[in-house]
């Protein structure tokens, strides 16, 4: 009897593993046909810590990858125009880190800006309750843009906040 149940287990082990690795390969192919058919993506994000004022834009200083020229972003500035309209996935994350010049409970807090519109579903926030302390903010969505459009990330804190490598990834799904 117990060579059955471990025959049983074996097999009930070995059918989880292949239908895991089933489903990951899946997951990879379906994200490689989506990125690779459109192509047209861009990926920016800061290597040093930028302090961002109160309603001020982050400014990303690095593209690290550019495919195809539907979107353009000069590096060191805030925005990302759109030279083709279509539907854009747009994914951002960064660490928080609370300056020890206030000291005092406050919400960090960002949000994508659509010509100078907010994107609803993007106000992200975390609120923090003593100096020294991170963290971690971040927002995906789905938008249609025209050609002409701009995209950038605005900080809506209310005080000054000092981002940890932002990074920002906006890909042309249609």
């Amino acid at each position: 009897m117990s060579c059955c149940k471990t025959n049983c287990n074996n097999i009930c082990y070995f059918i989880i593993s292949i239908s895991l690795i089933f489903i990951l390969l899946i997951w990879n192919l379906i994200l490689t046909i989506v990125v690779s058919n459109n192509s047209a993506h861009i990926n920016s994000f800061n290597y040093a810590p930028e302090n961002v004022q109160e309603g001020g834009y982050i400014t990303f200083d690095t593209n690290r990858v550019v495919e195809k020229n539907d979107i353009t972003h000069q590096e060191g500035t805030s925005d990302f125009i759109i030279n083709q309209a279509g539907n854009y996935y747009i994914q951002f994350n960064t660490t928080v880190y609370e300056p020890p010049s206030t000291g005092k409970e406050a919400t960090l807090s960002v949000y994508l800006e659509h010509n100078n519109a907010t994107v609803y579903g993007t106000t992200v926030g975390e609120t923090v309750t003593n100096a020294y302390q991170t963290v971690n903010l971040h927002f995906a969505v789905i938008i249609k843009a025209d050609s002409g459009d701009i995209l950038r990330v605005k900080n809506n804190s209310g005080t000054v906040i000092e981002l940890l490598q932002p990074n920002l990834d906006i890909i042309k799904i249609k």
